[in-house]
């Protein structure tokens, strides 16, 4: 007997929608009453609503040092000057915004000012001799150290380390790779392991309670893996025995591509969600350590990162910026468990989404939106430094139609047989018990996503097909090398899934043959795969610039971020989709970037219909959505999940590669479903503000009504002191001299300065006790006391204080006509606000006619229950899923649209 768990689909179904039930029945219930709601959201707004975000202006700096022929825009200074205020910096600025210069003026002004003795800059790999000569260009006097590949091998390292540790450098610039080359002490890394377990024990001692068996198992678990993760990712093994990275004088550190160190670990109990990364690397474990080292060097700063896509892939990679960063204010807010921050400013989706193979739908949970993003962003962006192409404005080419152009393929009677033959491998991984090591879902996504871009990877002895992409893209590459052969513009191409040096069938090969065969001569093509050294690399991008290299193949991680290949660009093409919405950034930032002489410029997307790259383009656009919103800084939005122009761009390359018109449609109910949703929770909003503001008014009106009563009585206890009638009484003493009076209150009032807020009697004026009391920017307050009380503010003079206690009570009848007005301005307020409550949301109709209609298009998709274990599955076997055959059609689910698209 199989004892292998089963997941019974149509109960996993009932039980996903009575949680979702549960769910929103306790959001209505938590708001409906509005005692309650203001009690909840005053205990909200305490806890993370109580900061303004600084801005940030540089325009005073000079840049002693600096270069005169090099003028930094203001955003550049703006950067600086927060490096040089605030403890740790991320600098989210969009790419080709000229992030290096900055970089580099905020540390020489830290190293002039004496704030840093000797900072350290780890840059990608292909980008030292870039860098250096960037820095070089801005600081020419600089003393600076720069650490190339042949530092870094085993027999010059510590001759490298030595001269770190006793150089007095302006900079020392090392490679991501020699960076984590350093080693850390061995205290180090212990007393990093030891604070990890007694958090994870801290956690566990919380939730010891019998109701929570389940969650302590897992932490008990966790702390088990952590143990052993923590241990094999110190890679001890890959250092030596030299200067530790704590003996070399690092006390700052400055960080290019940050993105390159987003895996860092965590521990989370939510292991079946789909876009958490469940993966850790070694790099940015080192990377932590060494982060959190400089930070205890100064006083928890000192730490720079710059990075054009802060968050590349998911959700958690704020999180993991803000432990970089900001483990303080995590600490202050509670939320240096992911768990915990999860909960706070993040929530799962549950959709429906195109399969893998392209042929089909399913159901699925991912973390694809952020909730409460105003307060989200107060926090992360008292670090970030956040700063976008609409943002900045720079000075770059236009892209024709204002969009990627996308050229589409149709599958091939090959292709569709072969998608048809994964679906029936991923049927079997489901269903029986297939040895990982003959056959895995990542080998399944790796050979669908192939056998996309030309079925030739996957079958060598297949003919070439005519209508395939890669032939698509032949035709408009050798079209525009032609139509722009007078100015020698140039083209980049960008192809992650086939290299040159692939055995066999290579598209990089494969694609140079058919240009040359066109007449595109052989030195006008390059591929950036056989420009492995620094030097040959940077020889290279001046042939490109200069219009001798005119068509660049290479791969996002080869010729993707610091590429400055710019100024002769005129087209890319993508030949295939990448995993990630930063990854398509960083290829459309070498052409859309500042020294291009194009005016305008294009951009192509290339898909087969039928494959995989309808579900690779679905999968950015899910990525996008939050991703862009974030990065615009919009505060206005509570939640994340609409999308933006770059992402509705991605939803009809995925409209476009699956064929069907009903996704088309899908896409555009979708989009105005959830502008509705927005407009509807809006208008729930405005429900409870009339309420709210109804509720002020009837308060208010009670409140002025006994006032104006009170003043009333006040002024029938009134006594005359106008002219030789003035008579005040000051600690047992009657004074008829206003200027005698008025230098005794003056004097009072100095020595009370320090007693904020308590209020002292000193005498009676115009038959009304005075009080004296402390205020705030070192002044002080009078108060006559009656039924009501009265205030007035000690001027500079003695005549001007007299003279303001004497018009206050003189002003009793004008005070009077006002809490009057006030009355009934209040009243008619709040007839004019009875009338509005309760008032129905003026598109209610549309919404739910819309609702049906998206409930409609799912049932015609087929979005069946025997999908739903999928979603459990969705986590545990990555995003690489490829459904099997689609069941029967009568089984289908509707999902409550309203559910769904709640806002």
């Amino acid at each position: 007997m199989d004892k292998k768990p089963v997941v019974n689909a149509q109960a996993t179904e009932a039980a996903r929608e009575k949680q979702e039930r549960i769910k929103e029945r306790f959001k209505e219930w938590i708001w409906s009453d509005d005692e309650r709601r203001e009690r909840l959201c005053r205990l909200y707004n305490d806890t993370f609503n109580h900061s303004r975000i600084r801005t940030f202006s540089g325009e005073h700096l000079t840049l002693p040092g600096a270069s005169a022929a090099v003028q930094l825009h203001s955003h550049q200074k703006a950067g600086v000057w927060r490096t040089l205020q605030t403890p740790n910096t991320l600098l989210g600025h969009v790419v080709g915004a000229g992030k290096t210069y900055t970089m580099v003026a905020s540390a020489m002004e830290l190293k002039r000012l004496g704030l840093a003795r000797k900072p350290m800059f780890t840059v990608p790999n292909h980008m030292l001799g870039q860098f250096s000569t960037e820095l070089l260009m801005l600081y020419p006097g600089a003393n600076i150290l720069v650490a190339g590949k042949e530092d870094f091998e085993a027999q010059n390292r510590k001759k490298l380390f030595s001269r770190i540790a006793t150089g007095n450098w302006d900079a020392v610039i090392v490679t991501h790779s020699g960076f984590e080359r350093i080693p850390l002490s061995q205290e180090t890394q212990e007393r990093f392991f030891k604070e990890q377990l007694e958090e994870l024990e801290k956690i566990k001692r919380e939730h010891a309670n019998p109701d929570n068996r389940r969650l302590v198992k897992e932490l008990e678990k966790a702390k088990k893996r952590l143990e052993a993760k923590l241990e094999a990712l110190a890679a001890s093994h890959k250092k030596d025995n030299t200067l530790t990275f704590e003996e070399l004088g690092i006390d700052r550190l400055f960080v290019d591509e940050a993105h390159y160190f987003k895996n860092l670990f965590y521990v989370s109990k939510m292991t079946r969600i789909a876009g958490l990364p469940q993966t850790a690397s070694e790099r940015a474990f080192d990377m932590y350590l060494k982060v959190r080292h400089v930070q205890s060097v100064n006083g928890g700063g000192g730490v720079v990162f710059a990075t054009g896509t802060p968050i590349a892939n998911s959700m958690a990679e704020m999180f993991t910026m803000q432990r970089y960063l900001q483990p303080e204010d995590l600490k202050k807010h509670n939320l240096n468990h992911f768990d915990s921050w999860a909960a706070t400013f993040g929530e799962p989706v549950t959709a429906m989404e195109l399969s893998p193979d392209g042929a089909g739908y399913r159901i699925n949970t991912r973390f694809a939106r952020f909730v409460n993003v105003p307060e989200l962003m107060q926090i992360f962006r008292q670090t970030a430094d956040v700063q976008t192409a609409q943002m900045l404005n720079l000075k770059r080419p236009k892209l024709e139609g204002e969009k990627p152009a996308i050229r589409n393929a149709p599958a091939s009677p090959e292709l569709k047989k072969f998608v048809e033959g994964l679906a029936k491998r991923a049927e079997a991984l489901k269903t029986g018990r297939v040895d990982p090591r003959e056959d895995n879902m990542l080998k399944i996504t790796t050979e669908g996503r192939k056998a996309a871009l030309d079925l030739r990877l996957m079958k060598p002895g297949l003919p070439d097909d005519p209508q395939s992409k890669v032939n698509l893209a032949v035709e408009n590459i050798h079209r525009i090398w032609e139509a722009t052969k007078d100015d020698r513009l140039a083209q980049l191409v960008f192809c992650d899934l086939s290299t040159p040096q692939d055995r066999g069938f290579s598209v990089y090969r494969d694609m140079a043959d058919k240009l040359k065969r066109l007449g595109v001569p052989e030195n006008d093509i390059a591929f950036i795969q056989d420009y492995d050294a620094d030097n040959a690399k940077v020889a290279l991008f001046r042939s490109v610039r200069a219009g001798k290299v005119r068509v660049l193949f290479g791969s996002t991680q080869k010729m993707g971020s610091g590429t400055n290949v710019q100024e002769r660009l005129v087209a890319l093409h993508h030949l295939d989709a990448p995993w990630r919405p930063a990854d398509v950034e960083q290829r459309e930032g070498r052409i859309l970037r500042q020294g291009n002489k194009n005016s305008s410029v294009q951009i192509y997307r290339y898909v087969t219909e039928g494959s995989f790259d309808a579900y690779m383009w679905q999968t950015l656009e899910t990525k996008a959505k939050f991703i862009a919103q974030v990065m615009s800084g919009d505060m206005t939005m509570r939640r994340l999940e609409d999308m933006d122009s770059a992402a509705l761009t991605y939803a009809e390359v995925k409209a476009i590669a699956s064929g069907n018109p009903l996704v088309i449609e899908k896409a555009q109910v979708d989009a105005e479903l959830i502008r509705l949703t927005r407009l509807r929770s809006a208008h729930a909003e405005e429900q409870y503000r009339i309420r709210s503001s109804l509720r002020h008014s009837h308060e208010e009106v009670e409140t002025w009504t006994e006032r104006l009563a009170n003043l009333r009585e006040d002024l029938k206890l009134r006594q005359d002191t106008s002219g030789d009638l003035f008579r005040i009484k000051l600690d047992g003493q009657v004074l008829d001299n206003r200027g005698v009076a008025g230098e005794l209150l003056l004097r009072r009032a100095e020595k009370i300065k320090a007693r904020l807020g308590e209020d002292i009697r000193i005498g009676t004026f115009a038959g009304f006790d005075l009080f004296i009391r402390s205020s705030f920017n070192n002044s002080a307050e009078l108060v006559l006391r009656g039924k009501n009380s009265y205030s007035t503010r000690v001027t500079d003079t003695a005549l001007g204080t007299i003279r303001s206690l004497e018009s206050v009570v003189q002003g009793f009848e004008e005070r009077a006509g006002r809490l009057d007005t006030d009355i009934r301005d209040s009243q008619k307020r709040g007839v004019e606000l009875e009338a509005k409550v309760g008032a129905p949301f003026e598109k209610e109709e549309r919404y739910h006619h819309l609702a049906r209609r998206q409930s409609e298009i799912e049932e015609q998709l087929d979005l069946t229950k025997n999908q739903a274990p999928n979603q459990l599955e969705a986590a545990e076997n990555t995003e690489a899923i490829v459904e099997g055959e689609q069941p029967d059609k009568n089984e289908t689910i509707k999902p409550k649209p309203a559910r769904r698209m709640k806002v």
